[in-house]
């Protein structure tokens, strides 16, 4: 009991490292608050009962200014493609911008938490490029989509398992591929997956799927593997259906228009 209270002190500690940053005056930040009626935050804060058991975070210091400058320049632009009613039906209600996250004692770029209904983003990954932060934005949104329409952010699903190939299996889940030291990055290296990171889990499989409507270069890639992957096809068709019965404008025209693109409407089949 008393190792379980000093880390619970620790944690509090931790997530109230430094306060009064004024970030919260960025105008990105604040007009994404008007447009969505959202609580987006990048001081200090405590999270919720599941944030401070799984995750460690910092709170942005002055220094981090240009970089959050920059971080809230993309995420404002990926986040505006958002219809208002998409966000409403999948239910965030707050958006926290932090530093040194990690997950399970794991580094990471973003932390869903669907109990909360907050999403956590670490700024200091534009390190990684912006084309990295715009997929994975949309990517980790998708983890509270799935727990908002299906109750867990782990769901298993017959039908999506059986686009694929008889016989395959999931790994272990996301985390694997930070700890297992086989992880290889690629794209369409397997018919029917549009990310090796995709087979490391259904949801995961789900997630990658999803965020590549989002952006020019992944959308346009996603419609020329359709044309001739008919696993990945199923797929694609699955979450587009999905995300126009929850939000009828979300169609495929909607998804030419975001990404500026001429994309012929692959079959339905």
């Amino acid at each position: 009991m008393r190792k379980l209270f000093f880390g619970l002190c620790f944690l509090l500690l931790a997530h109230s490292i430094y306060a009064g940053n004024n970030f919260e005056n960025n105008k990105d930040l604040r007009q994404l608050e008007a447009k969505y009626g959202l609580d987006l935050v990048a001081d200090s804060f405590q999270g919720g009962e599941y944030a401070l058991q799984w995750a460690y975070w910092t709170t942005p210091e002055q220094a981090d200014l240009l970089i959050f400058d920059e971080f809230m320049t993309v995420f404002a632009e990926e986040w505006n493609k958002y219809p208002l009613s998409w966000i409403q039906v999948n239910g965030v209600q707050k958006i926290a911008f932090v530093k040194n996250l990690t997950v399970t004692e794991q580094q990471r770029f973003a932390m869903p938490d669907p109990y909360d209904e907050t999403l956590y983003y670490d700024i200091e990954y534009m390190v990684y490029g912006k084309q990295y932060v715009r997929e994975m934005i949309h990517h980790e949104f998708w983890h509270m989509i799935e727990e908002q329409h299906f109750g867990s952010m782990y769901h298993r699903s017959s039908t999506w398992q059986a686009f694929n190939r008889s016989g395959f299996q999931y790994g272990n889940g996301g985390s694997d591929a930070y700890t297992d030291g086989e992880y290889i990055d690629g794209e369409h290296s397997k018919l029917g997956f549009i990310t090796n990171y995709a087979m490391y889990g259904e949801e995961e499989d789900r997630a990658e799927t999803y965020c590549w409507f989002f952006t020019e270069r992944t959308w346009t890639l996603l419609n020329e593997w359709i044309a001739t992957d008919r696993i990945l096809k199923k797929k694609y068709n699955w979450m587009l259906n999905f995300m126009e019965s929850k939000a009828p404008e979300m169609n495929h025209e909607f998804f030419q228009n975001i990404n500026n693109a001429e994309v012929l409407e692959p079959m339905q089949k």
